[in-house]
């Protein structure tokens, strides 16, 4: 685990930084079926527990132990389960072919591409979305590491059937399913 990103997300997080309910997961959501979801880094929580609120059964992880006592907090507020966890996405045990739905929002670990393909079930959904290299003009000083080339995600995820796929501006979103011819 990378102690200095830990240390500089739970400073932020207790600086009063928030995640916020994704736009693009309200829209697609509901093309999941109802079971088992993953938000991978999923900060302070809210995407995990709508995914709650709706049926699903979520797990959720983030690297940083402040979000997840304020998603914690949240689920308990809103009466709902989330399992979260502490862990960066090196440490997450994926398993093969056990999600419905996975969510990756304004996160980027390109070693990871293989596992998430690997954990969705047979027709379950992806979404994700993230900054691309166009962030750049807004935010030269950006780690161009954690942005996304232009065509990106739709050449690393071309085995998945993409039902949405856009660049706008400075930010790429897919929402592919997982068919169930895919070998």
């Amino acid at each position: 685990m990378d102690l200095k990103d830990r240390d500089r997300w739970n400073e932020k997080y207790k600086q009063g930084w928030r995640t916020s309910l994704n736009a693009t997961l309200l829209r697609f959501y509901q093309l999941a079926s109802k079971g088992k979801a993953l938000d991978i880094a999923c900060g302070s929580g809210d995407n995990s527990i709508f995914l709650a609120e709706k049926g699903f059964s979520v797990d959720a992880f983030d690297i940083s132990d402040e979000a997840i006592k304020i998603a914690n907090a949240l689920a308990l507020k809103r009466g709902v389960k989330v399992n979260l966890l502490m862990s960066d996405i090196e440490s997450f045990p994926f398993k093969g072919e056990y999600y419905d739905l996975i969510i990756n929002f304004y996160f980027l670990d390109r070693n990871s591409f293989s596992k998430i393909t690997a954990s969705l079930k047979q027709g379950g959904l992806l979404i994700f979305e993230t900054y691309n290299e166009k962030h750049l003009l807004s935010k030269p000083s950006f780690n161009r590491s954690y942005l996304l080339r232009e065509g990106e995600l739709r050449e690393v995820f071309k085995e998945l059937e993409i039902v949405y796929y856009e660049e706008a501006s400075n930010i790429t979103t897919l929402v592919a399913k997982k068919s169930s011819t895919f070998s």
